[in-house]
């Protein structure tokens, strides 16, 4: 099906869901190039994800962070719902894990998608997706999160999802979403420690053999220890990954505290460096 919106060129296909397709296109107006981000059509009669989409756009226009992805535009065009958005061009946090990084790059990561998670869990926007498929790069120092599809408003009491129905992606999500049990900031924390444990080691914590093993693993299984010479993260990932949410961070900042704590701490193994001494 050829998708045409007016003001908008599409280009190539970029990106495919099961509920919506993200197209290369071109804004007409500017001439600038943007992701845009059309719901299937064969799911725009139906008022649920319709609401999500438009919901999705709102949350996403209201942050303006830089760690988060820009919107230019939304709306539809007949039966077609779309958001626009800066086109993001270079690989995923999911592709830059599996070339490998280093701790530094983690720790960077780390700190700037706690920087975007911040201020949406201010404006009481619970992401419920955080995985590295959703982490993007402006450029190659630049984190940014996206895809707020399923972001939850603390504020909105409007029900888009059955009672009892888990939402998220089990590898990443925390014990109480696995449960299906309400959740808050300490949710989004918790996904962002099995996406940093993830950046330090390139594998997952919990891997079980099938979704329901590993939401289990979540639930009950041991934190995962980091070996020499990662130990040093030891501390953060404790936290990040508590079963409980009272043993968690409390919030995104301070988890930014720990790292500037982490930060001043030396390396274990490399001894801290001595004054200058003056030339006898």
């Amino acid at each position: 099906m050829e998708i045409q919106i007016p003001g908008w060129l599409n280009e190539k296909i970029v990106g495919k869901g099961a509920m919506s397709t993200v197209y290369l296109g071109v804004q007409e107006s500017l001439e600038r190039p943007v992701a845009l981000k059309i719901l299937s059509p064969r799911l725009s009669d139906d008022a649920t994800f319709t609401q999500r989409f438009i919901k999705e756009a709102r949350i996403i226009g209201k942050l303006g962070h830089p760690n988060v992805v820009t919107i230019f535009d939304a709306g539809n065009h007949e039966e077609l719902f779309y958001i626009a958005m800066e086109y993001l061009e270079g690989a995923t946090l999911k592709e830059r894990i599996k070339t490998g990084l280093s701790p530094e790059q983690a720790v960077n990561i780390l700190r700037q998608i706690a920087q975007a998670l911040g201020c949406a869990h201010q404006q009481n926007c619970i992401h419920r997706d955080i995985k590295p498929a959703n982490i993007m790069f402006r450029n190659s120092a630049t984190a940014v999160l996206s895809d707020f599809g399923i972001a939850k408003n603390l504020e909105d009491k409007t029900q888009l999802t059955a009672v009892g129905w888990r939402i998220g992606t089990p590898n990443y999500m925390s014990p109480e979403q696995a449960l299906a049990k309400p959740v808050d900031a300490r949710s989004d924390l918790y996904s962002l420690g099995v996406v940093f444990y993830e950046m330090l080691t390139g594998t997952r914590p919990y891997q079980g053999a099938d979704a329901f093993e590993t939401a289990m693993l979540h639930i009950k299984g041991p934190t995962p220890i980091l070996e020499a010479p990662l130990s040093r993260f030891q501390p953060i990932i404790n936290q990040l990954l508590a079963k409980d949410p009272a043993n968690r961070f409390a919030s995104s900042e301070e988890l930014i505290r720990a790292l500037e704590q982490l930060d001043r701490q030396p390396e274990a193994g490399k001894p801290e460096p001595s004054p200058t001494q003056p030339f006898l």
